[in-house]
């Protein structure tokens, strides 16, 4: 094969290959299509939430001021939005970050102006129980975010920490039923702050018309393959959970770990004391099956 036959045909086979690619250029670019989404609630609209938010935005005095972690903003079953479409705007004010300042935030800056007015809702041993605030209005701040989130954000934003800091006294099960909670207390941010605004406004019906979008977002995702998250708390205790557990968790649950993992059954065991050790009931230790 000469050189110049063999050149012949890797040209023709080039021309082929930009007459392809010139074809292809020519074609109308097609987005994938994604299904429709509410404008309103930003949930697809075969599970709308809209129905169950109330028609008029319900009347509060108190304002809420949402830190929402950014991604936050991503997670498709997310219970800030609820807070958003069903208080009037000017009480309701979501602001994303992973630190926040008076000088950066100026919804932040008037809440820290009034601090004898303002509250944030973050456990602690420093924290007020709810039931002991004045139900008058407040400025209530809310960290949105995981557990994990909220903390850093806390921590690297100075200014929060010269708020008040309010904790729920929680005496039931989260109604977020579709989402794994650390422990049997933890609420998610709508749950938080629909107890927080029914008690601040002498309006228990404020919790009811929040906890009807909540409870249909749930209800459509178990309808559509979802399953009953358990919370972490709980599958510890009733040795269920698979996975190793942290010191902090250990602490938080009262937990004296002793032994090891136990790989051949997947899940650690725990029993309860009794009192003939003088030790609470809460008091729980590891004990590895023999």
């Amino acid at each position: 094969m000469s050189s110049q036959s063999g050149n012949g045909k890797e040209g023709n086979g080039e021309e082929k290959i930009d007459d392809v690619i010139a074809e292809l250029s020519e074609l109308p670019l097609e987005v994938p299509s994604s299904r429709p989404e509410c404008d309103k609630c930003l949930r697809p609209a075969c599970v709308c939430l809209c129905p169950f938010i109330p028609d008029k935005p319900i009347v509060v005095e108190s304002k809420l001021i949402i830190l929402q972690h950014p991604s936050e903003e991503k997670r498709r079953l997310r219970t800030a939005r609820i807070l958003e479409v069903s208080l009037p705007r000017d009480k309701c004010t979501v602001i994303r970050g992973k630190r926040f300042s008076a000088n950066k935030h100026g919804a932040l800056e008037d809440v820290l102006k009034n601090k004898d007015n303002s509250l944030l809702l973050f456990p602690g041993p420093t924290a007020t129980v709810l039931e002991d605030i004045p139900p008058q209005p407040h400025n209530i701040v809310v960290i949105d975010g995981t557990w994990a989130q909220a903390r850093c954000i806390y921590h690297n934003s100075p200014d929060l920490n010269s708020l008040k800091k309010v904790m729920l006294n929680v005496t039931k099960r989260s109604n977020y039923i579709i989402r794994t909670q650390p422990t049997e207390e933890s609420l998610s941010t709508v749950e938080s702050a629909a107890i927080t605004l029914a008690h601040l406004e002498r309006n228990c019906k404020i919790y009811d018309l929040l906890m009807k979008p909540l409870n249909a977002l749930c209800t459509f995702q178990l309808e559509h393959g979802a399953v009953d998250h358990l919370s972490k708390e709980f599958l510890i205790l009733n040795g269920l959970y698979s996975k190793p557990i942290g010191r902090k968790l250990q602490k938080k649950l009262g937990l004296h770990m002793r032994g090891s993992y136990l790989e051949r059954k997947g899940h650690y065991q725990f029993h309860q004391v009794s009192n003939d050790m003088n030790l609470p009931m809460s008091e729980l230790f590891l004990r590895e099956e023999t």
